[in-house]
């Protein structure tokens, strides 16, 4: 059980229902409830372009969320987080194309086999630590690709797979795009509340006492094997989830949607977000897809000076914006939008005091 000293004066833990609360002044609870609702409306108030949008930036939030609890808690560093959405995504494509199997019982199944994967291979950072262990993640990212490339009998190698989204439940039709965007976001919302109580969880705090001192940690009893496997693998359940949840929406899945340049991105908005924090992955997440968007409104402004070759020059538009984003936050700001967040509501809570 956490101790928040962060809250408004006369705000007080008088059980330990209280305590355990995650938000204790009705101001919090009231703007969360409103931005849940809003969140919920959305989709009624915008267009399929918005839509899309909104899908997109709930599965990568789960992503997020992953390798939050992999490398912001944990203290593992992970370059093939990617490399297990894949895993989800092509989890769903072949259960569907060879089995049979409906998107609703693929959807486990896809947070299941990328979590034994990622314990396989989280088994060397029992022994490995910093960029060592960052080696070591990136030959696993370039082993699922290779198989998935290569197994064709079974995931059809480099052309790609058709997956099917979700069908009718409690006689609402999930082919849509509205509604569809509904059913990712009671997701995101569910695996948001997961990942917020696993943080305050014994296994949540020996994640922290891990990331913080290991040799310590070891000392105060924490099985280190069992702590570092079980955060790869909760890590990369969150990855396989968000992996299914996005190729089901585009209702194809490819090898390339998932290259090594897009598990830098996510440390990289990781950073943007704020480690350790699960606002900072959500931040994070929120961020990368908005910057991602943006970009391409340059590609017109771009033709005027560059012409033709405002084509090819419009894939680097994106980069340079990721890249100085990053580089901003490293040096302005590097404990990420959570950390600014924090200062926010602390100047509130004081106001007009300055001490």
């Amino acid at each position: 059980m956490s101790v928040n000293v962060d809250r408004p004066c006369g705000i007080f833990d008088r059980n330990y229902y209280q305590a355990k609360e995650l938000f204790r002044t009705p101001l919090r609870k009231g703007l969360l409830a409103l931005l849940i609702v809003a969140m919920y409306l959305f989709p009624f108030w915008t267009n399929e372009y918005g839509i899309s949008i909104l899908i997109v930036i709930c599965a990568f939030t789960i992503g997020m969320l992953g390798l939050q609890i992999i490398t912001g808690y944990c203290g593992l560093i992970s370059i093939g987080h990617a490399a297990f959405m894949g895993v989800g995504m092509y989890t769903v494509g072949i259960l569907q194309r060879h089995f049979g199997l409906s998107f609703w019982v693929c959807l486990p199944l896809a947070g299941l086999v990328p979590m034994v994967i990622g314990m396989m291979f989280g088994i060397p950072a029992l022994r490995m630590k910093g960029l060592y262990l960052a080696f070591a993640t990136l030959a696993a990212h370039f082993v699922i690709v290779y198989v998935i490339s290569n197994w064709r009998s079974v995931t059809n190698g480099t052309d790609g797979m058709w997956m099917k989204r979700p069908g009718m439940l409690l006689g609402i039709d999930f082919q849509t795009d509205r509604n569809y965007y509904l059913l990712v976001l009671t997701i995101t919302i569910l695996m948001t509340y997961l990942a917020t109580n696993l943080s305050r969880t014994k296994l949540g705090r020996a994640f922290v006492a891990v990331r913080d001192n290991d040799i310590a940690a070891e000392i105060m009893g924490i099985n280190i094997a069992y702590t570092k496997i079980m955060a790869f693998g909760i890590g990369c359940f969150f990855a396989g989830i968000a992996g299914a949840l996005g190729g089901a929406y585009y209702e194809y899945v490819n090898v390339e949607w998932f290259g090594l340049d897009d598990s830098i991105w996510f440390l990289g908005f990781l950073v943007v977000g704020g480690f350790g924090s699960i606002f900072g992955a959500i931040a994070g997440a929120a961020v990368w897809k908005i910057m991602d968007e943006l970009s391409t409104l340059v590609t017109p402004l771009a033709e005027a000076f560059l012409g033709g070759m405002a084509f090819y020059a419009s894939a680097a538009f994106s980069l340079i914006f990721y890249a100085l984003i990053v580089i901003i936050f490293l040096v302005f700001e590097p404990r990420g939008i959570a950390h600014r967040w924090q200062i926010i509501k602390r100047s509130y809570r004081l106001h007009p005091f300055p001490y």
